[in-house]
Formats: structure tokens, C-alpha cells, sequence
């Protein structure tokens, strides 16, 4: 199945806004810095007691080899075992909570890795009217489209992908063998309220080196972005404007326009 061709950044009016794109910079920024509290953080539900993942640990852990031995005759032993785990795990977390499990270095090393990572926002979509409302001055501002696959040859991301959707709990067993994974499904992890984002992230290969370093700006060619699509309440003027920051560029402008019968929104068929 092929991938989206294009991911769009939704961007009001502002003098910050318009100089990254007339010098073709992008920003990563920080979890902590994300309007949703819950986002790209610890503040979220997670579980160290999935039944398959402390399996996965018994089969795996060196140190319970003698019983993996033991169960290689016996699948029922295997099984029994891994059920008395799996509640032992339960009615401890219930007790002491994950910060004093006996696998809390699995929950600090995602914690540190979430803290420290970089992450730049779009999404697939171009016609959603909340993202153009919360987005880009209440369908007054801009979305950008970029060329996926080039972005990504100019940024370099460690990561990119889409945004999951769910209510269900993150398991940070996933993660007990490389932290930066369960740091990755939270990232790429959003609470179901949020699926109207149909969000795709982008990670930064580096970490912030201290709780001062906040961002990272990249540079994107000049190939990356071929259309700029214009909200529905966006006037001349700024269309004037944006055009003289692509004015030796190939890129073409497009405006939002509403559906004659419905308020659906949809991308003008003509160019400005």
C-alpha cells in the first residue's frame, strides 16, 4: 500500500511563521512543549502488565531459563507460570504503583527519552475545518504542503510514521529490552478525542542535552514544498504576500472553498 504523497503543516499569520518559510526552516520541538498535556509524556496511561509481553520476558529473561526448561515438555507449566507473574505484577502495581516496580528502570529510561526528544507535528489532511480553526488563525492562515519523501531526505528524521489513536494503556514492557521503543508508541500515541489530527510526527535524531534546550530548527530544500493552500477566510492581501515569498520558487496557491450543500471543506480546483 503507498503511503501518503503529502503531509501538511497548518500555520497562521505571524512574523515567526512567515520567516521560517521564506528561509525554509522548520522547527522539532519539545513534548513538553505540545498544547495537549498528556502528549509525548508520561502523563498518560500505561501498564507494565500485559499477559503476551511478561511472557515474551520469561522466554527471554536469562535468569528464569531453568524454568523455561522445565516448561518445554509441559506448555500448561509455561502458561500457570506466566498467569501467577502476571497477577503477582497486577497487585503490585495496584500496591505500590510503577515508580517503585521492580522494573521501574524500564519507566525511567521512556520517561528521560520522552523528555528529551524532538518531535515536528503535520498532518495528511488539508480540509479539516477544526485543524484550520485551531491551526491557522480560524481559517484565516495558510497550510503548507510539503513532498513527503523529500522532507524526509532533508531532515533525517530517527523516526516518522503515523499517529495511533486509542484509549488503551501504552505497554512499557514493549520497551524492556530498548527504552526508546515504548518512548516511541508514546509518541507516536494519542488519546481517541485527537483522531481528527490524522496526525503523521516526525522524531529528531538528537536529544535535548538540558531542560533549557527546547528545539531544533532544520533546513528543507526548496523542493519540499509545491503548494500553499489558503484558508477559507484568508484575503488578498496575505495571498500578496506569501506569493512574494515564493517569488522565484515553483510553488503554486490554492484557497479552501465550502461545499455548495454541506460544510465540507475541499481544495479549490484553480490556482490564484
Amino acid at each position: 500500500m503507498v503511503g501518503a504523497l503529502y503531509i501538511y503543516k497548518y500555520r497562521e499569520f505571524s512574523i515567526n511563521n512567515l520567516n521560517a518559510l521564506q528561509d525554509n526552516k522548520i522547527w522539532f520541538s519539545r513534548g513538553s512543549n505540545f498544547n495537549d498535556p498528556f502528549d509525548c509524556s508520561m502523563n498518560v496511561p500505561v501498564t507494565l502488565t500485559s499477559r503476551e509481553s511478561i511472557k515474551n520476558f520469561i522466554i527471554n529473561n536469562p535468569t528464569k531459563s531453568s524454568l523455561v526448561e522445565m516448561a518445554k515438555n509441559d506448555h500448561s507449566l509455561l502458561e500457570n507460570i506466566v498467569d501467577s507473574q502476571f497477577n503477582a505484577a497486577k497487585i503490585q502495581l495496584e500496591k505500590y504503583g510503577i515508580e517503585n516496580h521492580e522494573l521501574s528502570p524500564v519507566f525511567n529510561i521512556v520517561s528521560g527519552a520522552l523528555l528529551r526528544s524532538f518531535v515536528c507535528c503535520f498532518s495528511k489532511n488539508a480540509t479539516n475545518p477544526l485543524l484550520w480553526s485551531h491551526y491557522a488563525g480560524s481559517h484565516s492562515g495558510y497550510c503548507i504542503r510539503f513532498k513527503k519523501e523529500i522532507l524526509l531526505k532533508d531532515l533525517l528524521p530517527s523516526q516518522h510514521g503515523d499517529v495511533k489513536y486509542s484509549n488503551s494503556p501504552v505497554n512499557l514492557m514493549n520497551g524492556l529490552y530498548d527504552g526508546s521503543n515504548a518512548a516511541k508508541d508514546i509518541i507516536f500515541s494519542k488519546s481517541l478525542p485527537w483522531i481528527y489530527e490524522d496526525e503523521y510526527r516526525l522524531i529528531h535524531s538528537e536529544l535535548a542535552v538540558n531542560d533549557s534546550d527546547n528545539y531544533r530548527v532544520c533546513d528543507y530544500s526548496d523542493d519540499a514544498i509545491d503548494c500553499i493552500i489558503l484558508g477559507y477566510s484568508a484575503g488578498e492581501k496575505n495571498l500578496k504576500l506569501l506569493k512574494s515569498i515564493f517569488n522565484d520558487k515553483k510553488v503554486f496557491f490554492k484557497k479552501i472553498e465550502r461545499g455548495t450543500h454541506d460544510y465540507n471543506l475541499h481544495v479549490g480546483t484553480g490556482r490564484l
